[in-house]
């Protein structure tokens, strides 16, 4: 079966440097696009999956429905010399309720949102409707600020603590590095409070990366009094190119020191330009 890339599309520069990621994707793994439009400002007809709307509603959202399918067809149309599989769809709704329903109807396999950068407009996008994808769905998230190739993606940062990575977070590591040939830096993140041995934890990583299979690795160590920084840091000081992070990132002793448990990842998409791939634990 085809990998699905869900690409959330509206018609703004950012989503379509989601969507020709994505088409860069598919061309080195027959993955098919959904390209999806999300038509807002009728949330309150919505009830229970259905469309409740007075016949002047129901008539502006048709067509609404209507132009947006041409408009993305337009933008469909250059790809079809590509032999890539694009399939189009609009849905009425909130962005989040509309995406979430999406990944869950078609079982896709990675989700790419195209963000507009650091304006005080992006971090009102982000704090909502990317945040809460990155946060509750349990298929990876790709954040990107910026038309990216993905050629030019060398080195990735895979933060973590490396205790026990689900198979399935392992295998998504593994992906990204065989398309891109990358080499993958293992880097933990150490708070001041703990002093860190460096020849045991360069054992422990190595040890992490051989019973994982990984390949073209290095290990490294950051300490920093928050980890969003620290991973933001290090990543920006070592010219990376992708950072790879989980959503659920400190736990124990780790999250009672910073505070935190579930907002590493989306932080981390919020402050850098680098592009981000966030997988739920």
């Amino acid at each position: 079966m085809k990998p699905k890339i869900v690409v959330p599309f509206d018609f703004s520069e950012s989503s379509q440097n989601a969507l020709n990621f994505a088409v860069q994707i598919a061309k080195k793994t027959n993955a098919v696009i959904l390209l999806h439009h999300i038509i807002e400002g009728f949330q309150d007809t919505r009830m229970y999956g259905e469309t409740h709307a007075s016949s002047e509603q129901q008539a502006l959202m048709n067509i609404m429905d209507i132009v947006a399918h041409k408009k993305l067809n337009a933008v469909v149309e250059p790809l079809k010399t590509e032999a890539i599989d694009i399939q189009i769809s609009v849905d009425v709704g909130s962005v989040y309720g509309s995406i979430a329903e999406k990944i869950a109807s078609d079982n896709v396999d990675l989700i790419i949102l195209g963000s507009h950068g650091n304006s005080q407009l992006d971090k009102k996008y982000l704090g909502s409707n990317t945040h809460k994808v990155i946060r509750n769905t349990k298929h990876p998230v790709c954040v990107l600020k910026g038309n990216i190739n993905i050629d030019n993606i060398k080195h990735i940062v895979f933060a973590s603590e490396f205790e026990q990575e689900p198979d399935k977070v392992m295998q998504e590591l593994n992906d990204w590095q065989s398309i891109t040939g990358a080499k993958v830096t293992l880097l933990k993140v150490n708070h001041p409070s703990f002093t860190l041995n460096r020849e045991e934890m360069e054992s422990s990583l190595n040890e992490f990366a051989l019973r994982n299979h990984i390949k073209n690795y290095g290990v490294d160590a950051y300490t920093d009094i928050d980890p969003t920084h620290g991973i933001i840091h290090y990543a920006e000081h070592n010219k990376a190119d992708l950072i790879f992070v989980g959503t659920d990132f400190y736990k124990g002793l780790l999250e009672r020191l910073w505070h935190r448990r579930t907002q590493v990842a989306e932080e981390v998409a919020t402050h850098t330009a680098i592009p981000v791939v966030s997988y739920h634990l």
